[in-house]
Order: C-alpha cells, then structure tokens, then sequence
C-alpha cells in the first residue's frame, strides 16, 4: 500500500465522523487512588512492571477471556485507538516521525495523546514500512513508525509492536464492565498514588489479613504500554465502611503487550495480569458433575478453619462444625471453588474457597475432600454427646469406641495386632510441639480404648 492509499484510509476516517457517525465516548483515563488529589505522571512505572514480548491469546473461557480480545499487529484494522504512554527510556529513542515532515517527534510531545491506528504503507523509495496514525483531536495530524526491520508483515508476527503505546480498547472494556464489580483480591503487594513519591506511586503491602478479601473496584484508567489497565479497588467494611483505595496496572488482552508468555511465570511479573491479582466474583462458572454431588449435602468440618460471613468478614469455625452446602461454583478455569455453606445451628451463611482437587498449586490450600466431611458427628453410630467436647479437641480416652477415635483423630495410618485380645491404630503425624507419632490401643473383645500413647 502506497503513502497516499494511506492519507486516503484517514481521509475516509474524517469522512466517517462527518457523516453522523456518534463521537466517541469522553473517558477519564487519568485515575487516582483516594488518598492523593492530583499527581498525573503515568511515565513513572515501577521497574517491575517492565519486559519485552507478547503473551499468546487465551481461550475464551470465563467473563476476562470472552471480553478482552488479543489483536497481534497483523490483525489491527483502523479506528483502533491507543495512547502514548512513554517511559523515561522513550524520552531519548524517539518512536514517531511527523508524516508531514518525515521528522522525528520527541515522545514528550505525544506524551498521553489519543493515536487511532490507519494502516501500514511501503516507504517511497525506503528499505522499511510504515504504521500510521493520526491525533483523535485532530485528524488533520498523522504519524507513523517505521518498522525497524523486513517488511510488515514479517514483523506484525513477531514480539515488536509499537513502543509507547498502551491499546486504550482494554481500558475501556473495564471502565465499562469491571467498574463497581467486586473482585477477590489475591496478592499482598499493591500500589497507591503518592505526591510525595518522586516516582509519583507508593508500593503498599497490604498484608495477609487483607489477601484473600472481597473489595470493590471504584476507578479505571490508563496504566503504561506493557500493563495498559489501570484498577483502583477499594476496602470495604460493616456499615458502609469505605477503607483505603489501592491500584494495580494489569495487562488483559494483551494488545500490543510487550510481555512474553515465559516471564508471566516470575513472581514479580504474574501479578500485573488481571487473573494474578484479581478473582472476578461476578464470574462464575459452572462445576463438573462431580462437584456438583456436593450441592446440597450436610457435612462437617473436619479441622479448624476460617470462611467469610455474610459481611465478608472473616471468621474462626472450629472443627466439627456442621454445614449445608448450599452452592459452589469455579471463578475461572483454576481448580478453586467457592462454596456456599449454611450452618445447622446458626443459620448463618458462609463463603468458603478451597481447591477441588487433591494437588495444591501454591501449598496452602484448603482441599474440599479433607476439609469436609458428608454427615452429622452428632448422628454417628457409635459416637456419644458426652465425649463431644473431647472430640473436638482431638483427645482421646479409655473408653473411646473405634467411631469416636476416628472422628477425633482420621483414620489410622497403620493397624496392628499386638496380642490376642488387643490391636493398635497407629498414628504419624507432626504436631506444635514436635510430636510424630501416636497409638490408640483397643481390646478386641469390646471395641473401645483401654490406652492412648503419644510421642
């Protein structure tokens, strides 16, 4: 395509707006967490959110995947609009030239400009292509940049794309539908806007008491070129209690994403994708059928745990609690589930998250079949009230029957005969003061504790 096919593809982009075609929507891309008033420096980018690539799409599977469209650089079509988010290093490579002028143009110059993508055209007379664009403000202005090597096509299927410029498409898709979703929060590591920082943010740690609650996402915005979304979430509490606001940059399509698929495995690198800090809770997805035998079924805890209540507050339930489980569901194509769970006494209803699977991804996950057990301790054959208290506590006396030593302490590791009329359940384990190992001695004529040794 020559230069002027190119003037040619703006031209019929003016035409377009002329014709009545609706203008764009006016957004505010230019976002502050709550405890700042005005800082505006989208330049300043932690180092941590830097690297080079592009991350393959995903297949569309929940709320993210279905919305947020990957577009390599061979499938832009014009109109598409970004804008120029330059880091301290595009300050001195300039990335644009002046299609007047062939010119190059500072990136200071362009700095938060709306660029809308035209086409690509062979330089007169060149060894290289060219990508135009022109100002949303103006039309009248266009630039290009000059692929820096083979042809455009060659290089649309590669890992390039166009410096500076963070695709505005995915930011507002989440202005539109994120804003005021609730939203799980899943690192500890957040940021906020600072006006005395002089990189213009503040890197927070919000703690473990914070990981893992419900919050609320109150702003979007533009971030930078490689993480263009900018999320502000808020805490929130009892009584319309409304808390600190944080923010993340998260990468979602990765549109023009100067990320590659290997580096989302670094720890510092996979919470700026949307699915490494944030749980969608208004995207659920339905579970396998045999997840599904679990809705409905009484069971009970079989150690001390912590869900959410009503309020997203986060409780104690000890072990041996007793629930309906009322739903469960998949957030995202992961292994956790969400259950929903009413207690037998209180009537309260709780929120649980725990893996559906026997693997633990990061080592500290709950396992649904571990943690819950189907049934009433308090209807088991074999277990009486009075021992009750003691159960709980996972203690042991002369006495016991076989069902109340099983729901005291699991099943055995090892049963072994001793004498005729006597046989041990054997127990490994480690416990807060370094035991490992314990053995319930029984009679075989009445089926009941006669000793309970620990060490």
């Amino acid at each position: 395509m020559t230069a002027v096919m190119a003037i040619a593809w703006m031209g019929n982009s003016v035409l377009a707006q002329e014709s009545g075609n609706p203008a764009p929507v006016k957004r505010n891309y230019f976002v502050t967490t709550n405890n700042v008033t005005a800082p505006d420096q989208l330049e300043n980018v932690p180092d941590s959110v830097r690297s080079t690539g592009l991350v393959e799409v995903q297949k569309p599977k929940d709320f993210i995947s279905r919305n947020f469209k990957y577009y390599s650089m061979c499938d832009w079509y014009p109109g598409m609009r970004f804008m120029c988010v330059p880091t301290k290093e595009d300050f001195v490579v300039k990335t644009f030239a002046d299609a007047r002028t062939g010119n190059m143009v500072s990136s200071r110059v362009l700095a938060k400009k709306v660029l809308v993508y035209d086409t690509h055209s062979d330089k007169a007379g060149g060894l290289h292509e060219q990508v135009f664009f022109h100002l949303e403000d103006d039309p009248s202005v266009s630039y290009y940049f000059e692929v820096p090597m083979g042809t455009f096509d060659d290089y649309c299927y590669g890992k390039g794309g166009v410096p500076t410029l963070a695709y505005l498409g995915d930011v507002d898709m989440a202005q539109d539908s994120l804003v005021g979703k609730q939203v799980r929060v899943l690192e500890r590591l957040y940021y906020q806007d600072s006006e005395a920082a002089g990189s213009g943010i503040i890197p927070v740690d919000i703690g473990d008491e914070k990981r893992g609650r419900i919050m609320t996402i109150t702003k979007v915005g533009v971030g930078t070129r490689n993480y263009p979304v900018k999320i502000i979430f808020q805490e929130s509490g009892k009584d319309g209690f409304k808390g600190q606001e944080y923010f993340q940059y998260v990468t979602i399509s990765h549109t023009n994403c100067a990320i590659r698929d290997e580096d989302f495995v670094r720890s510092d690198l996979k919470p700026h994708t949307f699915k490494g800090s944030f749980q969608l809770l208004a995207d659920k997805m339905a579970v396998s059928p045999e997840l599904q035998k679990w809705k409905g079924k009484e069971v009970y805890t079989f150690f001390n745990t912590k869900m959410h209540d009503a309020k997203e507050q986060e409780v104690e339930i000890s072990r041996l609690s007793t629930f309906t489980i009322l739903d469960l569901y998949k957030m995202d194509d992961s292994n956790m589930v969400v259950l929903t769970l009413k207690g037998k006494k209180s009537g309260n209803e709780y929120t649980k998250e725990v893996s559906a699977t026997n693997t633990r991804v990061y080592g500290k996950e709950e396992l649904l079949d571990e943690l819950f057990v189907e049934g009433n301790p308090e209807k088991m054959e074999g277990v009486r009230a009075a021992n009750m208290a003691l159960i709980k506590k996972q203690q042991v006396k002369r006495g016991f029957t076989e069902a109340e030593v099983r729901l005291a302490l699991g099943e055995p590791t090892e049963v072994k005969k001793l004498t005729a009329n006597t046989y041990q359940w054997i127990y490994q384990f480690k416990d807060d003061v370094n035991r490992d190992f314990r053995a319930v001695k029984f009679s075989y004529s009445t089926k009941k504790v006669i000793q309970d040794m620990t060490r």
